[in-house]
């Protein structure tokens, strides 16, 4: 990061139209382990089998330990991560009139703890459970959501488990079993419409901690630049994001610098 990088991508934030588009690496810096990277969950845990509803419900029944292992991991990270730098900086340029949304990949609801009012999330969150039986969606504490990995975890921990539905929290409507509201491999994401029409409408769109692989979230920096807006990334190495301007560096240090010279 250097004071003319800053200062050239300040330049263009402080016009205003901005949206963010976050990835995993906005939160890796808070403590929720990333996925797809070197070291990540999808090295030691199967994505075929851990990243699907189908294949978590056929592992409660088949590889019930190995299941309670990859909640574990996920109950380990999530009680202990807290909004870091990066997302209370786009929380303040949210509250200066700034920036429009923020549409992210994540599901951690970290963002939303920051601060930030309008959040779009593409891959749903742990933060709503959504009904099996009656689709009902709900919001949920993080306290909640920890207590249902906790509660599913020593279920899997038993001799016997009658099925996955058993050890899931129950709906507050109709008292179905409900699921974490995360998008699984193969399932549509949320709010697509919607992030495509503040991609197209936006004067520009801030890229932060997503290396643009997966799609479709990754094809909206590119649908913002043909619209006419000005992609700018912040990052840490090479991605697949088309920009008009890089500032390289973690964002939890550029963002704050970048925000309060936007905001001047």
């Amino acid at each position: 990061m250097t004071d003319a990088e800053v200062a050239e991508a300040a330049e263009v934030l402080a016009r205003g139209g901005v949206v963010a588009l976050t990835g995993a690496g906005i939160s890796a810096e808070s403590g929720i382990p990333t996925f797809r990277d070197p070291g990540g969950i999808w090295e030691r845990f199967d994505p075929e089998v851990y990243g699907t509803w189908e294949g978590v419900m056929q592992s409660a029944m088949t590889r019930p330990d190995a299941l309670a292992d990859f909640l574990g991991q996920l109950r380990g990270a999530f009680a202990a991560a807290e909004p870091g730098e990066a997302h209370r900086a786009l929380a303040r340029l949210e509250e200066g009139g700034l920036l429009d949304a923020v549409i992210t990949q994540n599901v951690d609801g970290l963002h939303q703890e920051a601060g930030s009012r309008r959040v779009l999330e593409l891959h749903g969150s742990f933060s709503r459970r959504a009904c099996l039986a009656c689709g009902h969606r709900e919001v949920v504490s993080r306290a909640e959501f920890l207590e249902g990995l906790e509660h599913a975890i020593r279920g899997l921990r038993t001799a016997f488990v009658p099925s996955l539905a058993s050890l899931l929290p129950r709906c507050s409507r109709c008292g179905g079993p409900a699921r974490p509201d995360f998008v699984a491999f193969e399932e549509a994401v949320h709010e697509l419409p919607e992030a495509e029409g503040l991609a197209a409408g936006c004067r520009a769109m801030l890229v932060v901690g997503t290396h643009g692989e997966v799609y479709p979230a990754a094809g909206l920096p590119a649908l913002a630049r043909a619209a006419g807006a000005s992609v700018i990334e912040i990052s840490t190495g090479g991605t697949f994001i088309e920009a008009d301007l890089r500032v390289r560096g973690p964002a939890g240090g550029v963002l704050p610098a970048l925000v309060a010279a936007a905001l001047k």
